[in-house]
């Protein structure tokens, strides 16, 4: 009896490839990342699909027709009971969970993004109060749309003025689907109006809305050599405001990761001795040592890519790199093997600390 075989079209092909990023946590890309694929679906028990026909699917796809094993077998591994399971899901009309293509490459404009766009603003915050009780999945999609629009729109920074202390705007729209590319006009506007005081020294949710809006501030400027402005947001954070150690340990390890490593950057630009900027290299580390003890697998790739971002745009000599990777070994287990030979910034990709990136790619 002949294999059954199955032809693909491009928004399911898109659609399976983007839902195997967000399980990976790594966009398959080149031969490499086919490799980790094919070994991590037979060690797992899923089954086996060789490295040719895996590149052939998600590389240099040119209308072959896979067989109906090959995508059962990948169904089965991104969380599906079948590969008919997958078809009738993401091709139904109530599909609400599309990863890349959804909104994305639509000719016709939301009616989202007409609200924005013409300040429409009373049914969108009808709309937005409304979602506060639906699932996550459902709020992330509409935060996509949201930035997707806003990526569209002339003047995103009025949104944001209208938003700012939107629940579900602060949450899902800032928050979860922040941009580390800042590709939305003025983005940066939008993190100023966030709130960036310690208000309340009793509260730690002031202290995490002022860790997570000063880094992702202080971030941007420095990477795109805004040295002023950089130092400006610095000297608020590291100099002006006292922040208690026991306190940095409750709050969500996104911010605080950023506060420990940004401020190897800052002693950067404030000119610090080259032993100052060891010694506290040398503390990040250590720090990152009790992270892979005491916390799981996610976090651990947030704190690695954070770090090691900073080590990349840093003076540090190539020794921390290495020590940097050491400490993550086990992580670097279930990436592509060649990276951890790599330079360091080759590793940032498959370790990506913000979920936008893997629905937004920026070279989509």
């Amino acid at each position: 009896m002949p294999k059954t075989r199955f032809a693909l079209n491009t928004y399911t092909l898109l659609e399976l490839k983007s839902q195997l990023a967000l399980k990976l946590f790594f966009v398959v890309s080149n031969k490499s990342d086919c490799q980790k694929l094919s070994e991590i679906l037979l060690k797992e028990g899923f089954g086996s699909i060789s490295v040719t026909t895996l590149y052939r699917l998600f590389i240099n796809y040119n209308g072959a027709v896979p067989y109906k094993n090959t995508l059962t077998v990948l169904a089965r591994f991104i969380g599906y009971d079948s590969w008919e399971n997958f078809i009738d899901t993401v091709e139904s009309n109530s599909y609400n969970d599309g990863i890349i293509m959804k909104k994305r490459n639509q000719e016709n404009d939301s009616l989202l993004f007409h609200c924005i766009e013409n300040e429409s603003y009373k049914p969108l915050w009808d709309f937005f109060n409304s979602i506060q009780n639906k699932e996550h999945s459902y709020k992330v999609n509409v935060a996509l749309d949201v930035y997707d629009s806003l990526l569209k729109t002339k003047k995103p920074e009025l949104f944001f003025e209208e938003f700012i202390q939107n629940k579900f705007v602060k949450e899902y729209v800032l928050e979860d689907a922040f941009d580390p590319a800042f590709r939305i006009k003025n983005y940066e506007y939008a993190y100023k109006l966030y709130p960036n005081e310690i208000k309340n020294n009793d509260s730690l949710e002031s202290l995490q809305d002022f860790l997570f809006s000063q880094s992702v501030l202080f971030r941007y400027y420095f990477i795109t050599k805004n040295i002023p402005e950089a130092l400006q947001i610095g000297k608020k954070t590291y100099v002006s405001t006292t922040i208690n150690s026991e306190d940095l340990e409750k709050i969500f390890i996104f911010p605080t990761i950023r506060f420990k490593a940004y401020k190897l950057w800052f002693l950067e630009i404030t000119k610090k001795t080259k032993e100052e900027i060891e010694e506290y290299a040398n503390e990040l580390l250590e720090y990152c040592k009790i992270i892979t003890i005491t916390h799981d697998s996610d976090f651990k790739k947030i704190v690695f890519h954070t770090v090691a971002e900073v080590f990349c745009y840093s003076s540090l000599s190539l020794n921390y790199h290495l020590e940097l990777k050491n400490i993550f070994k086990e992580e670097f287990s279930k990436i592509p093997k060649n990276v951890f030979d790599k330079p360091l910034q080759y590793a940032l990709p498959y370790f990506s600390a913000n979920g936008l990136l893997l629905y937004r790619p920026i070279n989509l």
